[in-house]
């Protein structure tokens, strides 16, 4: 281990060893429990994709469980369950893991299986086709859902034609051009050593995790070509769009861009989600549902990406009520811009977001994906007393500033109206 780069940023129990190909391998130690949990993460998601690859991060996790140079996806998944580990992947707008939790004396054989899946796939074109059938399928699942195809509406319309403002999975168009060639060319940009990262959190020595990850590494991801630089998208004037849909409801969203998770406003933003929708104290559940009886279903919504972000506010409720409801939202929102929360409810809500980071801990699989997210996202670790103090230094006119970003000139909106 004499050429690689050690070190421990956050305490006796979490440390860090990056291998001279560049990947980022973490752990954290919980002797404690009796499971482990791992992830093996690419900094790659559906934003490094380009209008005629719409798609193609999501496809590729699909695919990376069909077939590798050792196993068939029957042998995969029957490897796992052998040893009684749960094994599964996501892809995001930023970044594509494939995790597993396991327990702690079948943790070495899981994370070889991980390696296996990530590093060894095949890409065979039967099982391309079959694939595309099945993500065809989910994509055309996703048009029951009215709450989840009217927050891709609202992104399409706040980033424009950035990837940002693409669907994470594609269209059913997208993902019917999209050919193995594509396939590959992506799979061996994006999914190099020095654009991934190791994450495992739970009974588990590092130096453990380490020699499995020189192996697997070893004639790896070892490319000198440079990862494709993201691009940051550009500010778009405010919007609104009305479509009609076949549903019982309306359905409204409101959203503007924010700053990203590199920004010290973040703190300040988890806060001002909570205060503005996210629980039953929010001002939007108490003013809109439990005072106005205008929806049954009112939250706000962040979502912090690397350099940039979203806030959004959801509502489901009858056509005839959507203006009320709509100069009712715009009525908290300016009360919030003009009048300082006081003390005691800006100490309840900060005390919401500690406490949900607080007990995040007692989860492995929270802290292998905050060790990720934390490296991924801002190149350093954060830990949790940290971010509990930033936390509460957030003031109520941080929460003044925050409710801005919400302002009438700024906002855009997707209405959905029943047919």
């Amino acid at each position: 281990m004499n050429n690689l780069t050690r070190f421990t940023p956050l305490t006796d129990t979490i440390a860090i060893t990056i291998l001279p190909n560049g990947l980022h391998i973490l752990s954290e130690y919980v002797p404690t429990v009796e499971s482990v949990a791992l992830g093996i993460w690419v900094n790659a998601g559906s934003r490094d994709e380009s209008q005629t690859t719409m798609g193609m991060a999501h496809f590729i996790e699909h695919l990376l469980f069909r077939r590798t140079k050792k196993r068939s996806s029957a042998a995969i998944a029957r490897a796992f369950e052998d040893v009684g580990a749960y094994a599964n992947a996501f892809t995001t707008k930023e970044h594509t893991c494939v995790y597993a939790r396991s327990l702690k004396q079948y943790a070495k054989q899981t994370l070889d299986i991980l390696c296996e899946v990530m590093l060894m796939p095949q890409f065979h074109p039967r099982d391309i086709e079959k694939e595309r059938r099945v993500i065809i399928e989910e994509i055309r699942s996703y048009d029951d859902d009215p709450e989840e195809i009217i927050f891709d509406e609202g992104e399409k319309l706040l980033f424009g034609k950035h990837p940002l403002g693409g669907q994470i999975a594609g269209t059913a168009d997208s993902v019917a051009r999209l050919t193995r060639n594509d396939i590959i060319t992506f799979y061996e940009q994006r999914y190099v050593a020095k654009n991934m990262v190791v994450t495992v959190a739970g009974n588990m020595h590092h130096d453990e995790v380490v020699d499995i990850c020189m192996r697997n590494f070893a004639h790896s991801s070892m490319t000198e070509s440079a990862v494709p630089k993201r691009k940051k998208p550009r500010i778009i004037p405010s919007q609104t769009i009305q479509l009609p849909k076949d549903f019982q409801q309306s359905h409204l969203l409101l959203g503007t861009i924010t700053e990203g998770v590199r920004s010290q406003q973040r703190y300040a933003f988890a806060v001002f989600n909570t205060l503005l929708g996210d629980g039953m104290s929010s001002r939007l559940y108490q003013s809109i549902r439990e005072k106005s009886g205008l929806a049954y279903s009112i939250y706000s919504s962040l979502q912090l990406l690397s350099d940039c972000g979203t806030l959004s506010i959801y509502a489901a409720l009858d056509q005839s009520k959507v203006e009320y409801a709509r100069e009712s939202i715009a009525k908290e929102i300016d009360k919030l811009m003009q009048i300082p929360c006081s003390e005691k409810e800006l100490q309840r809500m900060k005390l919401q977001v500690q406490a949900g980071i607080v007990m995040s801990l007692e989860s492995m699989e929270s802290r292998m994906t905050a060790m990720a997210k934390s490296i991924l996202e801002t190149g350093k670790c954060e830990n949790a007393e940290e971010i509990v103090q930033k936390i509460g230094e957030v003031t109520s006119e941080d929460m003044c500033s925050c409710a801005r970003l919400l302002s009438r000139e700024k906002i855009s909106e997707v209405l959905f109206s029943p047919h």
